[in-house]
């Protein structure tokens, strides 16, 4: 490798690392000291590289090499943590552990949020839901369902389902969007390749814009999106 490193034109310096130091550290109840770096929160990196046109003794492409100190890739300041359910240890960059016990809480986590929240929210009645809401949302299924199909989706679920009672039900009205073009948008875009004082007057604007929420109307019909609008429930009711 010596006379590789001559024959490219470089030379070899070993720089010695000897900190002379003690690392005091204060670990809480599941930590301890990283395997990988001892502790140091540091590990040395190896940073390839090649001469374009020089051909390596052994046929390797990256043959050299600038070594460094950077962070460990396992911990932060040398420091792991285990996890109290499972005690295996957490993954670098996350706070928790992905075990089935972290996940349970997790999910029983959201369900007393939901239902929290489900209880703070006015509520209107499911007729008055159903005569004005093209589709409701059913969080507990996840599940948008048509206001004209919901009486036979209750039905649906009713036969699946023995135990099943439609009055613990979050349901939540929704909202409607549609295609919207912008004509200030359009014009804008128009004018970008043009010269610098190029414009168009306010009323044109107002003529296009008008034009195209006309014609967002009469052709938005297949662009209807349904999205729950959970500052609102329904209270469901035979």
């Amino acid at each position: 490798m010596v006379n590789d490193v001559f024959e490219a034109g470089l030379r070899s310096e070993v720089v010695e690392v000897d900190f002379q130091a003690k690392l005091e550290k204060h670990l809480s109840k599941n930590e301890e000291i990283c395997k990988d770096c001892h502790g140091l929160g540091m590990k040395i990196d190896n940073n390839i590289f090649g001469i374009k046109g020089y051909k390596h003794s052994k046929g390797m492409t990256f043959p050299f090499n600038n070594q460094s100190l950077s962070y460990c890739r396992s911990c932060y300041n040398g420091i792991r943590k285990r996890c109290e359910h499972c005690n295996e240890l957490i993954a670098k960059g996350w706070t928790v552990c992905n075990c089935e016990t972290v996940r349970k809480q997790k999910d029983e986590q959201q369900v007393r949020e939901a239902k929290e929240r489900w209880s703070k929210i006015p509520k209107i009645s499911l007729e008055n839901a159903l005569a004005n809401t093209g589709m409701l949302y059913v969080e507990d299924f996840d599940e948008y369902v048509s206001s004209n199909a919901f009486e036979d989706w209750i039905e649906y679920q009713r036969d699946e389902d023995g135990n099943f009672d439609p009055k613990n039900l979050r349901i939540y009205v929704t909202r409607c969007e549609s295609i919207y073009l912008s004509a200030a948008e359009i014009v804008e875009n128009a004018l970008e390749e043009l010269h610098e004082d190029a414009e168009v007057s306010n009323q044109a604007m107002e003529q296009l814009q008008t034009f195209l929420d006309q014609w967002c109307k009469e052709n938005g019909g297949g662009t209807q999106t349904y999205y729950a609008d959970c500052d609102t429930g329904v209270i469901y009711s035979e």
